[in-house]
């Protein structure tokens, strides 16, 4: 058991490992992405289960259009077609809202009117903030807040030009496949995240998984740079 007192207000996740968990099985990149997708809604429940009430996905960065085009045009199409009706219908039968975070550029029309259509379908849902991070880049944030910022004099205030403005800071930053680094992730909002690197790959990642982890965080001590 878990306990309530120490589960973390927003967990962060870089869903990574993917392509490696396909290769393993000899299959292509493509394959572990669509299995990777189909993750995210048992974690995203298990989210609500545990009260955690803010999640965020890192699911493409700005860094990642230097990838092949092939497999760029699969993840674009593959969040396209999860747009749909029937997951508006699965966020509001658990009550979870859903937004996009990231930037404009480079993405499809079609897509943003997909993306405004859920965000606008969801945006009263209470029990979960689910948010899907795709062409995101900490320092890309970071710089467009500061290219906004004008008279600034506070930590707060400029966190409030960010493009995370309306959520708390990452309690919890999980990444998963064994990687150890943030790969430009939410700089900012973590600055006093907890950080637990999972070697499971993603497509792999599961409930059991996840309560691992929380248990992790519940038995560390947060200082905020205090001695205790």
């Amino acid at each position: 058991m878990i306990p309530n007192k120490n589960i973390p207000n927003h967990v962060a996740i870089i869903m990574d490992g993917n392509g490696r968990w396909a290769k393993n099985k000899n299959k292509t990149r493509t394959f572990g992405h669509k299995a990777g997708a189909e993750v995210i809604g048992s974690i995203a429940k298990e989210a609500i289960k545990q009260n955690v009430k803010v999640l965020s996905l890192f699911a493409f960065s700005c860094e990642n259009w230097n990838r092949p085009k092939i497999e760029v045009n699969f993840l674009m199409q593959l969040l396209q077609n999860n747009l749909n009706k029937d997951m508006i219908d699965k966020l509001n039968k658990h009550k979870i809202q859903l937004r996009w975070i990231g930037l404009k550029s480079k993405m499809f029309p079609s897509l943003l009117d997909k993306i405004r259509l859920v965000q606008s379908s969801t945006k009263l849902n209470k029990k979960l903030i689910l948010n899907i991070y795709f062409n995101y880049g900490g320092m890309q944030d970071i710089l467009q807040a500061a290219q906004k910022a004008k008279n600034i004099e506070s930590i707060n205030d400029f966190s409030k030009l960010l493009l995370t403005q309306e959520l708390p800071p990452v309690d919890l930053l999980i990444r998963t496949g064994n990687e150890k680094r943030l790969s430009n992730f939410l700089l900012w909002q973590s600055a006093y995240a907890e950080i637990i690197f999972e070697p499971t790959y993603w497509p792999a990642y599961n409930e059991k998984i996840f309560n691992k982890n929380l248990l992790e965080y519940s038995n560390r001590s947060r200082r905020f740079g205090k001695i205790n």
